[in-house]
């Protein structure tokens, strides 16, 4: 059920949650901040901010879920149950079959939990951003990292005004897919990193 348009949680619990993360009051780090997220997603909310650093630097705080690693722990756990009864009768009934669904399953287990990580997100947003520009593709747009804000829970970038895909018209997708591709045929063919 992953979204990216799901109801949000409470922003005085984002609030909280930003403010243990970084190890002091809000206002410490940021001058203002939106007081309900700009966008929600099943994995973490993103709220407009503006930096405390005296030049007004607008960024985005995205803010993992609460119990979000509890949930996706349960429910892999009932899946990899789910898993090995599925691998026993296809042994019993299909033993010509050779995939082994728990092993499957335990490695894309281990992508997801990556994904709640988000100093690894971090460093990956970082490096697909230099890698880009190393190759001089500069009409393709990664956001900056605040590396200093971000933890495993927040992940703090630039801000970036934009519409999504979805919402253009046929026309400015036209005038883009160009550059979309060259940036994604250069991170599958230059650089083997997506």
């Amino acid at each position: 059920k992953l979204q990216d348009a799901v109801e949000p949680f409470d922003t005085k619990t984002a609030t909280m949650q930003i403010e243990r993360e970084l190890g002091g009051p809000l206002g410490q780090f940021f001058t203002s901040i939106s007081k309900e997220p700009v966008a929600a997603a099943s994995l973490a909310q993103v709220y407009m901010a503006t930096l405390n650093d005296g030049k007004d630097t607008r960024v985005a705080v995205k803010v993992q879920r609460p119990d979000v690693l509890s949930t996706v722990s349960k429910d892999l756990y009932v899946l990899r149950r789910a898993a090995e009864v599925f691998n026993g009768l296809v042994q019993r009934f299909a033993p010509q079959q050779r995939t082994n669904y728990v092993a499957l399953l335990n490695e894309w287990a281990i992508g997801f939990y990556t994904e709640l990580d988000f100093l690894n997100e971090a460093s990956n947003q970082q490096r697909l951003r230099q890698l880009l520009l190393d190759k001089g593709i500069t009409n393709v747009v990664v956001p900056v990292v605040y590396e200093e804000l971000c933890t495993r829970r927040i992940l703090v970038s630039e801000w970036i005004d934009g519409t999504k895909l979805s919402d253009c018209s046929v026309e400015t997708i036209e005038q883009v897919t160009p550059a979309a591709q060259e940036a994604f045929l250069t991170q599958l063919f230059e650089t083997g990193f997506f």
